[in-house]
């Protein structure tokens, strides 16, 4: 009977004893193990030894982008992803006469979305939206609405660039 209270003390010691940082899952000290189907990894525990430092705002490059048009000749000039809108819009031009156009003006310029030219039977116009979907909806309204045969002949987007 004596060596059943020390095989309990014993036992209960074993209990007691503090836990290794390693012994959850392998993982190192701070992170814990994640599992799925076949896989499993340690990822970091949420909060555990993160910087006090707030995270810096994110930085963007705007992207501009025009459309020009000699009408008379049915010549279109384009550009995309320029840094300012006097860049986009002599990209335009520049590109309209390019392709033989000698009176080239300005449709549209736009930072940092969408643009759409829809031409009907008689007339063409450009919009402008925040996707290319939202942009082609708008010239198509618009063109409906003082024309027939309307269709979406062009559209772009320029999005901002992200760099930080």
């Amino acid at each position: 009977m004596k060596h059943i209270p020390i095989a309990l003390f014993l036992g209960g010691l074993l209990l007691l004893r503090p836990l290794s940082a390693h012994a959850e899952g392998g993982c190192p000290p701070g992170q814990y193990p994640q599992q799925g189907q076949g896989w499993q990894t340690c990822v970091p525990i949420p909060g555990n030894g993160q910087s006090s430092q707030p995270t810096l705002p994110a930085r963007w490059r705007e992207q501009w982008q025009a459309i020009a048009t000699d009408t008379p000749k049915g010549i279109m000039g384009t550009s995309i992803d320029q840094a300012t809108a006097d860049d986009s819009v002599t990209a335009a031009i520049s590109d309209c006469h390019a392709k033989g156009g000698t009176d080239c003006q300005i449709e549209i310029s736009y930072g940092n979305g969408c643009v759409a030219m829809a031409f009907g039977k008689a007339l063409k116009n450009s919009r402008s939206g925040k996707t290319k979907e939202e942009a082609e909806q708008k010239a198509m309204r618009k063109c409906a609405q003082e024309d027939t045969e309307c269709h979406v002949f062009y559209s772009a987007c320029s999005l901002p660039e992200r760099i930080q």
